[in-house]
């Protein structure tokens, strides 16, 4: 530690602090423009200058000049004072004085700082810049006569995001900051460098002109896409979400969210939603009263507790704790069925099954802390970072800041194949078990396997013949990756898994737990594996039980069950298995076949539409409750705004129904939480009060074994391409498509070709084309480049028109045909 006096006060900081945090860190506020806690001190704004007594005669950047022992800083003196006047008057001397239409106004660090510091008049006069705002993003609007060159956005977009859609161009006065070719912003719309700039240079296009800073209601809660659990702050007014508003000191990622977490909350305020109860009457659905609905749900659940197998139900993963609770207790516990699942039944398979198995538990042995602490990271699927785009960032901070070494096994190339020092392995679709298979053969040859692993012999036994060729790559790859695994300190191996992966089950989360036992990288910081869960509460629902634990129906088996006639009642919660579970034409045909279903549910979505009865449902902002993420953090989600319509939330709609069946009825979700805590004993001793802003994250006792994972061998089809799916950056699951922000940038489904595939079918990029499979066919853009290997066509699976599941059957590869429209 540094010990050091600022402004009189003594302060004991870390020795590679600057000044600046040192004088944070006592409650000393140095004014300052450059500067964000996550980036790299820059020094470029110049009114956090200081003085040291130790350096008389000049005044320092505070942010840039590191702490010494014995310093003494003052902060405030008469000649600190003029000199940050006079930055002010400089910086307004190109700075248009528009901040009655200025959308940056109450929130714009310039406007407070020239307030604090009284400067009301210019000693400079010159005339101001006249550059053209660039309006043709359409989430990012750029005003660089506003800008200030501070920087951050261009260091925000290259430090973390990693994409470089900034950088500074021309010099002196008509320094500016530019894009590609001084050209319209093309970028990843991730909203980082809104968030960080200090001024109205940089605005938020669906927020422009709704409301004042200072006339926003602000809550804190968590973000309702993924299941990295970013928490963001809501920005509210009139009963509506207008903005996310940037903390810096919010979360482990300071902020930081993606296109969805920035610019996806427009669902929350959709005119699509519904306000009203829905019965079919006469073949159609009519407006009805709670009353009458909840009178035929009830009907028809009291009936089905007399054949508890002919009732099954669904529920979506964004439900908080305490209603996925509720949901489980109700079914499970009242009812008696134990047809109860999520996530099409195989995307939560790798937790429920395959963690359970390999470590014990139903939940990741890593946490999101341990990326930044590993040494060396092995990333399954480039999709990483579209799945889960702020863990990607905390990858590209790992990766270039901490030199991190990146390791990449996919069946493509993606956004990870380019930082610096990544090694990407492309293997053939589908082999990813073989590939792990391979790996843990390679390490056991190569005499890099720890000491006393139990159960090695069999696991030598079950990957004897795996070979580099089953998994389409090299022997010499193969023995690299196994090598530099073993060898590094701490080594964390990441899975996305998810409705759009249907490989990624429980057999390929122990053959990715094999390698990590094998090598000794389980049970320390920065090691192991982190399976990361597709929905914002996914891992809540695992904890809640949102799966068959008896003989019980999985989802696929519940809609065999419709189909069939064996199910005759059917409550889903939020999913919407029509567009997102595989084989279209078959859960249409099931769901059409089922005797009763009723929907909650946001918006009248494909499935909703083939219901019964429909009940409208509350979003996360418009509740209360408690998320779990994938880094098994519990946090506290808070009600924002009223609740639209006539939609109650889910808790009320479970706890309702619950108490018409006998069973228990809560006053509020909070008596749910307390027994949660004391039935589920992960949660053991948490409380909602104690969770605070900042969330807890349950321990795990790992019992960590070796279990031999089967790798399935499949055939290319001859004059076929292998069609993979999965996640596109700025969609999750089928919730995205209602959100403004996530519709402006990716509308539309979309076949992504190689090159040379896409050469030979004469098709090009935009061309309509259709794919054709053996259960149906599907019209689609295509997309061409380089990313997917020859013979592969990739497809997002969020879509409703164009809805690619509508020629998959859940196989982790679909052999089809592309034919130009």
């Amino acid at each position: 530690m540094v010990n050091l006096t600022i402004d009189g006060k003594q302060v004991a900081v870390e020795k590679d602090a600057t000044i600046y945090d040192a004088a944070k860190a006592c409650g000393i506020k140095i004014p300052i423009l450059c500067h964000d806690k996550k980036l790299h001190p820059f020094g470029g704004c110049r009114m956090c200058l200081v003085e040291v007594e130790q350096m008389k005669g000049r005044l320092i950047p505070s942010c840039t000049t590191p702490v010494t022992e014995g310093m003494i800083v003052q902060t405030t003196t008469d000649e600190i004072v003029k000199a940050r006047k006079l930055v002010l008057e400089l910086l307004l001397l190109k700075h248009p004085i528009d901040c009655p239409v200025c959308d940056a106004a109450g929130d714009c660090d310039l406007q407070n700082l020239t307030y604090e510091y009284k400067v009301n008049m210019n000693r400079f006069v010159d005339e101001k810049f006249n550059h053209e705002i660039d309006y043709e993003n359409p989430l990012i609007e750029r005003d660089m006569n506003r800008c200030i060159h501070c920087g951050k956005c261009a260091r925000i977009c290259d430090e973390i995001v990693s994409y470089g859609a900034y950088t500074f161009i021309n010099r002196g006065i008509e320094a500016k900051m530019g894009t590609e070719f001084d050209g319209p912003l093309n970028c990843e719309f991730c909203g980082s460098c809104v968030s960080v700039c200090p001024v109205g240079a940089l605005n938020s296009r669906p927020f422009k002109f709704k409301a004042r800073w200072w006339a926003l209601q602000k809550t804190k809660s968590v973000c309702s896409y993924c299941g990295t659990g970013c928490q963001l702050t809501l920005g509210s007014k009139d009963g509506k979400v207008l903005t996310t508003i940037y903390d810096e000191n919010q979360g482990f990622h300071n902020g930081q969210l993606c296109t969805r977490g920035r610019f996806g909350y427009q669902f929350v305020n959709s005119e699509k939603r519904l306000t009203a109860p829905l019965i079919r009457k006469n073949g159609k659905l009519q407006e009805a009263t709670w009353e009458e609905a909840l009178a035929e749900v009830t009907s028809r659940l009291s009936a089905g507790k007399s054949d508890p197998a002919s009732v099954a139900a669904l529920a979506t993963p964004r439900l908080t704790n305490e209603e996925l609770f509720l949901f489980e207790k109700l079914f499970r516990g009242t009812v008696g069925t134990d047809n109860i699942d999520h996530s099409a039944g195989y995307a939560h398979e790798a937790l429920t099954k395959g963690a359970k198995a390999s470590f014990g538990v139903t939940a990741s042995p890593a946490e999101i802390a341990d990326v930044q602490k590993s040494n060396l990271l092995l990333v399954v699927k480039s999709d990483a970072y579209e799945t889960h785009p702020v863990i990607g960032f905390e990858i590209n901070l790992g990766v270039k800041r901490k030199g991190i070494a990146l390791r990449i096994v996919s069946d493509k190339k993606g956004k990870l194949t380019r930082l610096p020092g990544a090694k990407t392995t492309v293997h053939a679709p589908g082999s990813e078990i073989a590939l792990f298979n391979a790996l843990c053969k390679s390490v056991i040859d190569q005499g890099l396997a720890a000491e006393g692993v139990a159960g090695l012999d069999a696991l030598k036994a079950a990957v004897a013949d795996a070979t580099a060729e089953k998994a389409g790559v090299t022997a010499e790859e193969i023995a690299a990756i196994a090598k530099d695994f073993a060898s590094a300190e701490k080594a964390l191996i990441i899975l996305p898994i998810g409705q759009g992966y249907p490989g990624h089950n429980a057999a390929l989360a122990n053959a990715a737990a094999n390698l990590a036992i094998l090598t000794g990288q389980v049970g320390k910081e920065g090691a192991g594996l982190l399976i990361m869960s597709e929905k914002n509460n996914s891992q809540g629902a695992v904890d809640m039980g949102i799966y068959p634990k008896g003989t019980g129906l999985n989802a696929q088996a519940i809609i065999d069950g419709c189909a069939n006639g064996n199910v005759k009642t059917l409550f889903v919660a939020g999913e919407n298995p029509v567009v997102s579970y595989p084989n279209r034409a078959k859960v249409e045909k099931a769901l059409e076949n089922v005797e009763f279903m009723v929907v909650s549910e946001l918006f009248l979505t494909e499935t909703a539409a083939m219901a019964d009865v429909v009940l409208p449902a509350c979003s996360f902002a418009e509740k209360s409750g408690t998320f779990t993420s994938l880094g098994r953090r519990v946090q506290n989600v808070r009600k924002a705004i009223p609740a639209v319509g006539l939609a109650k939330s889910d808790f009320d709609i479970l706890n309702a129904l619950s108490q018409a069946l006998g069973g228990a009825r809560y006053n509020n979700q909070g008596e749910v939480f307390t027994e949660i805590a004391a039935n589920v004993p992960a949660y053991k001793g948490l409380t909602q009060a104690g969770l605070k802003d900042e969330g807890a994250v349950y321990p795990v006792t790992l019992a960590a074994k070796l279990v031999p994972a089967a790798a399935k061998a499949s055939a290319p089809a001859a004059g076929k391409l292998a069609l993979v799916t999965g996640s596109a950056l700025y969609h999750c699951g089928t919730m995205s498509r209602f959100g403004e922000g996530p519709m402006y940038v990716c509308p539309d489904a979309y076949a992504e070709l190689n090159v040379a595939d896409a050469a030979a079918l004469k098709v090009a990029e935009g061309d309509q084309v259709t794919v054709t499979s053996g259960t149906g066919a599907v019209q689609v853009a295509a997309k061409v480049g380089k990313r997917v290997p020859q013979g592969v066509v990739f497809s997002p699976y969020h879509f409703g028109e164009g809805s690619v599941n509508t020629i998959t059957d859940g196989s982790e590869v679909t052999y089809v045909t592309v034919a130009k429209k």
